[in-house]
């Protein structure tokens, strides 16, 4: 129950981040119409960014409850990961292969640290 709970937190998390970037980029484009900022960052994206993020957070307590952080805290890394698919493949961002050989690694380190 407690790695169902570790990807969960990670989920929202991960969710957050997504919506906190498209917000970033409603919000520049919003700037760039002479908005004022407090108009400019009122977006879905933006509350829903701050929802996910609460809900991660909330979830995360859950998690330590359950596991020792030294275990759940790397977990979290997967977090990484997501981002990286999302931002390739939503955001059509480049990503180098330097970044892959780090996603690897952190995928093999987390897979280390769920035998422990």
């Amino acid at each position: 129950m407690a790695y169902l709970l570790v990807i969960i937190s990670v989920t929202f998390t991960t969710l957050g981040q997504i919506f906190q970037k498209l917000a970033a980029n409603k919000i520049k484009e919003r700037l760039g119409d002479g908005k004022p900022i407090l108009l400019a960052i009122m977006t879905p994206h933006f509350f829903f960014g701050i929802l996910t993020l609460g809900l991660g957070a909330f979830t995360w307590l859950l998690v330590l409850s359950r596991m020792e952080l030294s275990l759940a805290y790397p977990m979290m890394s997967l977090g990484y990961v997501l981002v990286t698919f999302f931002s390739k493949y939503l955001f059509k961002e480049t990503v180098p292969p330097h970044r892959w050989a780090g996603i690897a690694t952190i995928i093999f380190g987390i897979i280390l640290m769920s035998r422990s």
